[in-house]
């Protein structure tokens, strides 16, 4: 008797799984779409109604303007950035649509990340990458055949509604916490290979094979996702024992920020209240300031190119700066001038990013004091023609110097 109750037990508790798992299946049956939250943004009506948004019109008065909104957006955590810290931030916003925040912990990168979407009007979707991360599937999701449902990530619902009437016009985020966990040459290559495409209309990435069955209303061919222009993504990283580094891959795509310990407070002015910015005013600003200052970026970038910091370059470290440099600099360099800054503080910074970073030109086993020496006296020589000082460069080079010295 005692046996047959518990067999009679355990069978009812598998009767009522059963049913849990019926009823879970009838659902999915009922479900006329794999996509069921994207389907629900487009019947959204607060997505549907595009905001008023205020037009940027000069670029020096929306940094300074955008610093005070930065530091003012969490309530009773104000953040304070230098000005050229926030110089650096919108010349990125015109170089490139990756961007890398590190430094160590506690100089506020992920709260950067979030206060620039609040401040501009835009969305921020916050992802936490985890360690083992290996494909586009981590980021975006993927397709269960027995569900017939599409696991839709956090980034694939950001993609989607920066598509939406709502945030079309406004500046959008999508943080990547944490980038360097995983490697993102891994699970972020679909993503740097869609941000090097041309033409907008070919900046899409693969959800699936074949077309789902009745797709939300912005996905391509029911299958493809698209990589709108008006989308930031912006990683966060700290170096210790738990993280990976960044292939030059990476890094050559991104806008590089080397964030502060502390930064000195300033006088917070109350500001009117907006909606938003829009993103195709603010493009525009880009583009008139690269039209504007041509031929004075022209002028650097030749200085650059045939003075002897190249030829030192190629000849002792085997580095050449590539049509990617130039492009980006055509754009970083005109609008960080715009914004109040130098170009030869933009090119000191690009520069040092991208090619006297760590394991590029300096800390590397390979290279001895004198060619760190010969590097030096080529990067003073060509900055004769580019003026100023080329602070940034010149303090990796040192501090490397000082720690073959002490070897």
């Amino acid at each position: 008797k005692i046996a047959l109750e518990k067999t009679n037990q355990a069978l009812t508790a598998k009767i009522n799984q059963l049913g849990d798992t019926v009823d879970k299946l009838t659902e999915i049956g009922q479900t006329k779409t794999s996509f069921p939250e994207l389907v629900r943004m487009d019947a959204d009506e607060k997505l549907q109604r595009p905001p008023r948004l205020d037009e940027v019109k000069d670029l020096r008065k929306f940094t300074e303007d955008l610093r005070q909104r930065i530091a003012s957006a969490e309530p009773g955590v104000p953040l304070y950035y230098q000005l050229q810290d926030i110089q650096l931030l919108v010349a990125g916003l015109a170089t490139s649509q990756l961007h890398i925040f590190q430094g160590i912990s506690g100089t506020g990168k992920t709260s950067l990340a979030k206060a620039l979407a609040k401040a501009i009007g835009g969305h921020c979707e916050d992802i936490a990458v985890q360690a083992g991360w290996r494909d586009k599937d981590d980021l975006l999701g993927h397709y269960n055949p027995f569900d017939k449902r599409y696991a839709e990530k956090p980034c694939l619902k950001g993609l989607y509604r920066a598509q939406t009437p709502r945030f079309a016009d406004t500046c959008n985020v999508v943080l990547l916490d944490e980038m360097n966990l995983s490697h993102p040459e891994q699970y972020f290559a679909d993503f740097l290979s869609a941000l090097e495409k041309n033409s907008p209309d070919e900046r899409v990435i693969e959800l699936y094979e074949s077309a789902l069955p009745n797709p939300p209303a912005m996905l391509r061919l029911g299958r493809l996702v698209s990589v709108p222009e008006n989308v930031w993504f912006i990683g966060t990283a700290n170096h210790d024992e738990t993280t990976k580094g960044f292939a030059d891959k990476t890094v050559d795509r991104a806008h590089v920020m080397t964030l502060p310990r502390h930064e000195a407070e300033f006088p917070l002015i109350q500001l009117p209240r907006q909606q938003g910015v829009s993103w195709r005013s603010l493009k525009e600003c880009f583009e008139a300031a690269k039209s504007k200052r041509r031929v004075e970026v022209d002028r650097l970038l030749g200085e650059l190119t045939t003075g002897p910091l190249i030829k030192v370059l190629e000849e002792q470290f085997r580095i050449g700066l590539g049509n990617r440099f130039d492009r980006q600099a055509r754009s970083f360099l005109p609008v960080f001038e715009a914004t109040g800054g130098s170009m030869a503080t933009a090119l000191d910074h690009l520069l040092a990013s991208r090619v006297f970073r760590s394991g590029k030109v300096t800390a590397r086993y390979d290279t001895s004091r004198s060619n760190l020496e010969a590097v030096q006296t080529a990067l003073a020589q060509t900055w004769k023609g580019v003026g100023g000082t080329p602070v940034q460069c010149l303090s990796s080079i040192e501090a490397d110097l000082r720690t073959k010295g002490k070897a």
